[in-house]
């Protein structure tokens, strides 16, 4: 319970430069459906999938994943279809810092595929990244890692970030 309090805090103070001048919120739940460890992102993209309306939308679902091969053409297609999208990203990471399990909230631009030696950068509103394993600083080790995590964890840590952030949106009566 402590985490999920500690998120829906840190998430409430994080969505508090959010205005009405917004066209959207786009969620871009970032991950693969082939390795548990890089499914945090499409996990919580299905179960925030019911509360898409013409204003919220979601991007990466289990079924649709948004990974980093098609990162960029998405992005691209975000940017068309809204003219000025308040974006929330939502991913698994790799840290040495941080534990396993830790739900760090940041802003500004987001790496994708930096723990496999890959790189697409863009901005995001607000950061979501779940911590799921240590970053031992190799591309292969590192998908490794990706690999070993328990299905539980995944789900767990999914459903405090969905969760917190429909809690969120209700008491900040943007999804009403």
């Amino acid at each position: 319970m402590h985490k999920y309090s500690k998120f829906i805090k840190e998430f409430e103070e994080k969505m508090y430069d959010f205005s009405e001048e917004f066209s959207n919120i786009v969620f871009v739940c970032i991950g693969t459906n082939k390795v548990i460890g890089d499914a945090i992102g499409p996990t919580v993209g299905n179960s925030l999938k019911n509360i898409e309306n013409d204003y919220i939308k979601v991007y990466g679902t289990m079924s649709n994943t948004m990974n980093f091969v098609n990162s960029k053409d998405i992005i691209e297609e975000i940017y068309r279809k809204y003219d000025n999208p308040y974006l929330i990203t939502i991913d698994s990471a790799l840290s040495n810092i941080k534990e396993k399990g830790d739900i760090v909230l940041g802003k500004g631009y987001i790496k994708i595929g930096n723990a496999l030696d890959k790189s697409i950068c863009f901005f995001s509103n607000v950061n979501i990244k779940c911590i799921v394993g240590r970053n031992l600083k190799d591309g292969i080790k590192n998908m490794e890692e990706l690999h070993k995590m328990k299905i539980f964890d995944i789900i767990n840590s999914s459903n405090i970030i969905s969760l917190g952030i429909k809690n969120v949106l209700e008491k900040l009566e943007i999804c009403v």
